[in-house]
């Protein structure tokens, strides 16, 4: 009867849950204009928490180490916005040549493909292409009011949570009903240290990365070499999509500009392929360590449902926000299953691992008693079963 009884109510407060979810994802969609810069700003937060840290530690006073990390802040705001407004007024002076020399390679396809004479795969488009991105390229500077007004709201949030990091922590530990203020405060903490240093080593693996594609664009005379090492930067941020991205338009890139000199090409794309090869599936995963212990297949699904809530920038975001929810979920008890599906599986493969070595240990003592029994029993002319029944004693 009580296990009729708690069915029902376990089914209506996971049902409770899955409602949940669903309004909260609808709310940050339908309120990306708010909701997306503080989440920027929480992780830019946690970002500059270490380095604030450190800066105490050195006698530094609080107030002018918020001012040292706001101009810092701002000089990276800044930067990107006079890199942003270059790059597309560098990119509209020089598309005509390029969209000239994408007209060369499709008539050397058509070419190679034996198509009828004056026949190529752009005779197949009937819109006016060239137009369309010209256009799009010339209207992204009208979105730059929205782009600086969400960079400016960015900024306010960023500064007054810098301001409130010594009250936060006591705040939460008031705040927290039950007197769970102390497991909340830790929890914070962990939240902020695993956040804080995977962010930190994934700036400097993807600084090392944009320099790397700087210097081999400069090597290989590519054109746009500055562009491609910030969206190397900028790129691997994004879990595999992005390095792949971002070798495939420089691979693109190279084939406009030097088609059809295919030595360039080919030199362009191996050292490309080989800076991603290096540093993200040899260096990256040994520098991170096991700093998120997420599933590759979680991430892949994280990135799809924070890119359709936000865009690209949800994207870049997917990663951590999935690191915090595991965090949570591993310390809510009702929630503890859904940390261990989000997990890699590293730890619990281990303990099976561990669980089967001792198991074998077992079975193998065993084999070794029964032998020893074996050896005891032919020695003294019993069988083994016999060996297992104790003499009698015989009474005084």
């Amino acid at each position: 009867m009580l296990e009729q009884v708690k069915k029902p109510k376990d089914a209506g407060k996971t049902a409770v849950i899955i409602i949940a979810v669903i309004l909260v994802g609808a709310v940050m969609k339908i309120g990306a204009a708010v909701t997306l810069p503080l989440v920027i700003s929480l992780f830019l937060f946690l970002l500059f928490n270490p380095f604030l840290n450190r800066l105490e530690k050195l006698k530094v006073p609080r107030w002018l180490g918020v001012v040292i990390a706001m101009l810092l802040l701002l000089v990276i705001f800044l930067f990107a916005g006079w890199f942003f407004f270059f790059t597309i007024d560098r990119l509209v002076q020089r598309l005509p040549m390029y969209i000239r020399r994408f007209t060369v390679i499709d008539a050397w396809v058509a070419e190679k493909l034996d198509l009828d004479a004056g026949t190529s795969f752009l005779t197949y488009l009937n819109f006016d292409w060239q137009g369309i991105i010209l256009s799009s390229l010339s209207s992204v500077s009208g979105k730059a009011i929205n782009v600086i007004s969400m960079a400016s709201l960015i900024y306010i949030f960023v500064l007054f949570l810098l301001m409130e990091r010594q009250s936060l922590i006591p705040k939460l530990k008031i705040a927290a009903p039950g007197g769970k203020g102390m497991r909340v405060a830790v929890l914070f903490e962990r939240v902020n240290r695993q956040v804080s240093k995977y962010l930190l080593l994934k700036a400097l693996i993807s600084v090392a990365t944009g320099v790397l594609f700087y210097l081999a664009s400069l090597a290989t005379g590519l054109d746009f070499a500055i562009m491609w090492g910030v969206l190397a930067f900028i790129l691997n941020f994004i879990p595999s999509i992005g390095s792949i991205i971002i070798t495939i338009m420089t691979i693109v890139m190279a084939l406009l500009q030097f088609f059809p000199n295919w030595a360039n090409i080919i030199y362009v794309a191996v050292l490309m392929i080989s800076i991603q090869t290096v540093l993200g599936n040899i260096l990256d995963p040994r520098i991170q360590g096991v700093q998120l212990n997420l599933s590759p297949f979680v991430i892949l699904v994280s990135l799809s449902l924070w890119g359709f809530i936000w865009g690209v920038a949800g994207m870049f975001l997917a990663v951590p926000i999935t690191s915090v929810l595991q965090i949570v979920c591993a310390n809510v008890q009702s929630l503890k299953p859904v940390a261990v599906m989000i997990g890699s599986g590293r730890s619990y493969r281990k303990i099976i691992e561990e669980e089967r070595r001792r198991a074998r240990e077992r079975a193998k003592r065993r084999a070794e008693r029964e032998r020893r029994r074996a050896q005891r029993a032919n020695h003294n002319g019993l069988s083994p079963t016999q060996t297992d029944v104790p003499e009698e004693t015989p009474r005084e």
